[in-house]
């Protein structure tokens, strides 16, 4: 699941610092922007079809882009907890969405389908992206691709009631260790995703969302959708090229490659990406499992850059980086640690 706008992506020179437990800033950079965030027991609704539980996903992926809703929410990633607000408005003009933080450091988060506006007042800076098609849990993830249902089980059971509205749970639960969970609590009305967690190896809680309110409006105003922070005096910083076109049919050629990756993982997509003006591009390499995905990110380091080397993590993220050949390889991922370390270690230059 992706953090809303817990993280900074405030661009960075490698080694100018590091974040986390030591996560190469250039690679954490790459990963995060592609982003720009009462326990009741369970019953089993008996013996569903077995397409039940992928119906349900369908659903709630709809639900998520075609209703207007406006919506706080708490979202726990690790030991970090925010209180967030979220406005969606689907129109003539497609989507257009706004979140801001309502606790911790003031943010806003501006997305239609042309751009990202990260506004960020504690650093004085905005960042400008490219919109490209949104992560789980706001995504056509589910209904897009249907491969991940061969290293899933998924099952369908009674949810429990959230923000005054009941709710259907899909249980998502990985077959190896390489892999989150995932449970997703959807409107059983609308189909609107109000709660989800992403589960590890040891069944803990990495990552959650919870709504605490949501509001279902026949209209937003657009004026809902405008930003209280100006940015006026802000430094700005415009990424708005358009993302790098490949593919697994045609992925490009790469001298690099992982000799080892979890069962279904394949090539989604390849780039070199210019992450900071003026530097070396960043090899970037996307393996999916049609749900769960990892990001190798492969970089010449300068004289000045420090690496990284081991592990780190930020709440659900895990990053392994090591060094190979004088270049920086890292691996990042919302996968187990276990994973991320072992695709890093048996990534081979030839």
């Amino acid at each position: 699941m992706t953090p809303p706008v817990s993280a900074e992506p405030v661009p960075h020179r490698a080694g100018d610092g590091l974040l986390g437990d030591g996560v190469a800033p250039r690679a954490w950079l790459a990963a995060l922007s592609g982003l720009v965030c009462a326990v009741f027991s369970t019953t089993g609704l008996g013996s569903e079809p077995s397409n039940l539980p992928q119906r349900h996903l369908d659903r709630m992926a709809k639900a998520a882009q075609t209703l207007n809703y406006d919506g706080t929410f708490v979202y726990r990633n690790g030991a970090t907890i925010q209180s967030m607000r979220i406005i969606h408005r689907f129109g003539s003009d497609g989507e257009r969405e706004r979140l801001v933080a309502l606790s911790g450091a003031a943010r806003e988060v501006l997305r239609d389908r042309e751009r990202v506006t990260c506004i960020l007042p504690d650093s004085h800076s905005v960042v400008v992206a490219k919109s490209r098609p949104r992560t789980f849990p706001h995504s056509k993830l589910f209904e897009s691709d249907r491969r991940f249902q061969r290293y899933y089980a998924m099952s369908v059971q009674k949810g429990e009631r959230i923000a005054g509205r009941h709710t259907e749970l899909v249980a998502v639960a990985p077959l190896d260790r390489f892999r989150y969970g995932y449970r997703l609590w959807m409107d059983r009305d609308t189909g609107l995703l109000l709660k989800s967690e992403l589960i590890d190896e040891h069944d803990a809680i990495v990552e959650q969302i919870v709504y605490t309110n949501i509001e279902l409006p026949a209209t937003i105003s657009d004026e809902l959708l405008e930003p209280e922070i100006s940015g006026a005096g802000y430094t700005w910083y415009r990424d708005e090229a358009p993302a790098p076109s490949s593919s697994p049919q045609s992925p490009g050629a790469s001298q690099w490659s992982p000799e080892w990756l979890p069962d279904g993982f394949e090539l989604h997509d390849h780039a070199h990406n210019p992450i900071v003006e003026g530097r070396e591009p960043v090899e970037h390499m996307v393996f999916s499992d049609g749900l769960a995905s990892l990001s190798v990110f492969i970089e010449r380091l300068d004289s000045t850059a420090r690496p990284l080397d081991g592990p780190s993590s930020m709440g659900a993220l895990n990053a392994y980086g090591s060094m190979v050949k004088g270049f920086q390889v890292t691996v990042v991922g919302e996968v187990p640690g276990a994973t991320v370390e072992r695709v890093a270690l048996s990534i081979m230059r030839p």
